[in-house]
């Protein structure tokens, strides 16, 4: 029985899953497994995934796999719960299929979470393009009060968000219901859950993840699903918004509306992207400039 399971979803990756797989065999704790699972339901596709999963075996074989295929697809958000049910470890964390970990993650957010006996964790989170430039930048600083309503607002304004770098006990993740059925933003959700069941929350400074953006790719993480799934958060939010101060609704507005800049700004869609600018920075202008230079 592994300690910690990382759960990876997969679906329509290949050098992308190899390389994060590789990032695991390489991390420098050994008390873990991985549950991979495959939501490509498409039989040329799970071929490929068996064969990168073959491959890793025969030359991890002290790394534990356990690989489930998802028939038919399921979603990002089901198929992370899948996983979740699958765990072994006491702890559960994830990874995307196109992003990595650095050699110490698991290692050290597992000792962060013993050490202060946590239900659940983050790190910091590092953003960068395909040629490993960095884009973004989400620093935790902002943490000071451990608090669920502290984290409520906290997660409202700034998004304690990057699935790569939370850890949770498996009894807590379990006991809150996993991810919801939503696939964009399932992330946030998640998070919100945590936070509202009253679990003692950890925040660990550094990052030891490269998480990747690929301009231009298509999926419900960018192009029109993107702006779908974050006009339905922001009326979720909306529903908040008795409980903030005014000038924290105008940074969750501000937000709103520049999520809305760059993802339009990503399918090259001008227009929009200067018009949800504009927006963004009458609503809230010095915090739309920090926000824009990657200052939070």
């Amino acid at each position: 029985m592994s300690l910690v399971s990382v759960v990876v979803a997969t679906y329509r990756r290949e050098k992308e899953l190899k390389n994060a797989l590789e990032s695991l065999a390489n991390q420098q704790f050994d008390d873990f497994e991985i549950v991979l699972v495959d939501d490509n339901a498409n039989d040329e596709w799970n071929q490929m995934v068996l064969d990168i999963v073959s491959e890793f075996r025969v030359a991890h074989k002290d790394v534990p796999l356990n690989y489930i295929v998802n028939k038919p697809n399921q979603g990002s958000a089901k198929t992370r719960n899948i996983g979740i049910e699958a765990c072994v470890g006491e702890y559960i964390t994830f990874l995307d299929d196109d992003d990595v970990y650095l050699p110490e993650k698991i290692q050290k957010q597992v000792a962060f979470m013993q050490n202060g006996e946590y239900d659940y964790s983050v790190t910091d989170l590092l953003l960068y393009t395909e040629d490993d430039k960095i884009i973004d930048r989400r620093v935790r600083k902002y943490i000071k009060d451990l608090s669920p309503q502290a984290l409520q607002r906290y997660h409202l304004k700034y998004h304690i968000t990057g699935t790569d770098t939370m850890m949770f006990k498996k009894d807590y993740i379990v006991s809150i219901g996993g991810f919801p059925g939503i696939n964009v933003g399932d992330e946030f959700y998640l998070m919100q859950r945590a936070i509202e069941a009253g679990g003692k929350f950890g925040y660990l400074p550094g990052c030891d993840v490269k998480a990747y953006v690929h301009i231009g790719e298509g999926g419900l993480s960018s192009g029109d699903g993107k702006i779908l799934g974050e006009n339905a958060l922001f009326e979720y939010k909306k529903s908040f918004f008795h409980e903030l101060h005014s000038k924290d609704i105008r940074y969750v507005k501000m937000r709103h509306f520049a999520v809305l800049a760059f993802a339009e700004l990503r399918r090259k869609k001008f227009i929009p992207f200067f018009i949800n600018g504009i927006k963004a920075f009458f609503i809230a202008p010095i915090a739309c400039l920090k926000l824009f230079a990657f200052e939070r």
